[in-house]
């Protein structure tokens, strides 16, 4: 199967937040798996290839949509290529939008740049068409930025003609990133929903299409980072002002867990920890506990439960149920506690308050550090994970990979990672609460501290998260059935008197 992704990142060229990653390692499994994968993204300033890139097209005239004589009607780009083994990535190459900035994101016009990004594609496959070159059978299209290029693909004339039997998949990783701007902000009546033609590039009401909206309007499925996150995006509570949408079109959207690189993750082989070890020989794994404890100023005494939290330090990761709980639990019971996160002031300052007040018990590190992570899930006992809504959540998978038990709130892709473990049946991966209250939270902690002090329980519970499969391969077999749906759906619609079912419209 020839399938196209579309992403505004892809590791290792940009990388900013977790989705380069996906885009990286689901393209490489897939290509694995026999299928011809290629990326198109933006070739930003920031960009330093290893290899140098070659020009496919040159001076391409990407149509802006606009008529009149204060803006352009054209943007010329470029188009390039880079390879990483066999996975070769496109770039769409333009001074202006990309490569004179200094950031992939954050700019007032990122509207713009990302709605040439999506165009850019489009362009430069009418281009691959009138030659006879490559085209995908899929397009895989990721977040926000390219929601605009399903609506283009499937609404303008200008390239419906020549795609009208392509199908597309539009994966959401986070709802709540809709944008530049909050629409839940706008007065009703200035809210988007997704009717009439997407503005030209410089037209001021651009910014308030929601191409986030008119990707799940107009792609052929839409899908998600799990399938509890899939549900849960039709309530109020996790829908991001977009549930009424999502209800309505809930008949092709779906959710898929990430993986992981089980390569690179790997406590056998990872030359980041102490002492490598495998499930088969776990006894080694308390020469990273012990390492982890002088690391973060800690006392070495293996008897002693750690518990570690890795991650942002922010409302959404359930900061504020952490420290509500955590000074009943250090002040009554023996522990110690590892916190790593980026420094977010509010937290940071009431989080060196409590390291301040008990520093036998708590140690902190409030910088970004891409190392420490993997020796905290080598050398922690249990990982804490109390969301108030979570996507996906790799650190969970992580966690598991290297033996930490990660004790989690009920909750979107944390849900289907982990399933709450039963002394009685030696069932189950890690520990799960419900209530997003730190009552809640401290009754999960308890219980791990317990089950930890019953040697041969607390080892089966290793066992069991060690033994979990969250490999890309595995999310890759789910993305080739879920492509080759699509592709199934489409042939349906295009039939001269499709059924009504197999419309991506409604």
């Amino acid at each position: 199967m020839r399938i196209l992704m579309v992403a505004s990142e892809v590791a290792p060229y940009s990388t900013v937040g977790g989705l380069s990653q996906v885009v990286y390692f689901l393209a490489n499994s897939l290509i694995k798996l026999g299928h011809d994968v290629r990326i198109f993204s933006a070739k930003y300033g920031v960009i330093q290839p290893k290899k140098p890139f070659k020009r496919v097209l040159w001076h391409i005239k990407i149509p802006t949509g606009y008529q009149g004589k204060s803006y352009p009607q054209e943007l010329i780009c470029n188009v390039l290529i880079n390879q990483i083994g066999p996975l070769k990535v496109y770039f769409l190459e333009n001074r202006e939008y990309f490569e004179l900035r200094s950031n992939v994101y954050e700019y007032i016009d990122d509207n713009i740049r990302f709605f040439l990004l999506s165009r850019g594609c489009l362009e430069w496959l009418k281009s691959q068409h009138s030659k006879k070159l490559w085209l995908p059978q899929v397009i895989h299209i990721h977040d926000w930025h390219t929601g605009y290029l399903s609506e283009d693909l499937h609404t303008n004339q200008r390239y419906l003609r020549e795609f009208y039997r392509l199908p597309t998949l539009f994966t959401v990783h986070n709802f709540h990133l809709q944008g530049r701007m909050n629409f839940q902000l706008l007065p009703k009546k200035q809210q988007d929903t997704g009717q009439g033609n997407l503005k030209h590039f410089f037209h001021d009401k651009l910014i308030q299409q929601n191409s986030l909206l008119r990707g799940i309007i107009y792609a052929d499925w839409v899908n998600t980072v799990s399938e509890t996150y899939a549900r849960e995006i039709l309530t109020q509570a996790h829908g991001e002002g977009l549930e009424k949408t999502l209800n309505r079109y809930r008949g092709k959207i779906s959710g898929i867990l990430n993986g992981i690189d089980t390569r690179e993750f790997n406590p056998l082989t990872d030359p980041l920890i102490k002492q490598n070890y495998s499930r088969s020989s776990l006894y080694l794994r308390k020469k990273n506990k012990a390492d982890l404890q002088l690391k973060f100023g800690l006392s070495v005494n293996e008897h002693i439960p750690v518990l570690a939290y890795s991650g942002r330090l922010s409302k959404q990761k359930g900061i504020d149920l952490l420290l509500e709980c955590l000074p009943k639990l250090v002040s009554e019971f023996s522990f110690q506690c590892i916190i790593l996160g980026q420094e977010n002031q509010t937290y940071g300052q009431e989080l060196q308050k409590l390291r301040d007040k008990y520093p036998d018990k708590i140690s902190l590190h409030l910088y970004s550090d891409f190392k420490l992570p993997r020796k905290i899930f080598a050398g922690a006992d249990m990982i804490l994970l109390p969301s108030l809504f979570e996507p996906c959540g790799i650190v969970a998978i992580e966690a598991l990979r290297y033996g930490a038990i990660p004790i989690v709130r009920k909750t979107g892709g944390l849900s289907d990672i982990v399933t709450d473990f039963s002394p009685e049946t030696m069932i189950g991966n890690g520990l799960v609460f419900k209530k997003s209250n730190a009552w809640a939270l401290f009754a999960a902690v308890i219980r791990g501290v317990q089950l930890y002090h019953v040697p041969h329980v607390w080892r089966k519970l290793i066992e069991n998260a060690m033994a979990c499969n969250f490999s890309w391969d595995k999310a890759a077999t789910e993305y080739e059935n879920l492509y080759k749906r699509i592709l199934k759906l489409r042939k349906k619609f295009v039939k001269d008197n499709p059924h009504l079912a197999h419309q991506p419209t409604l």
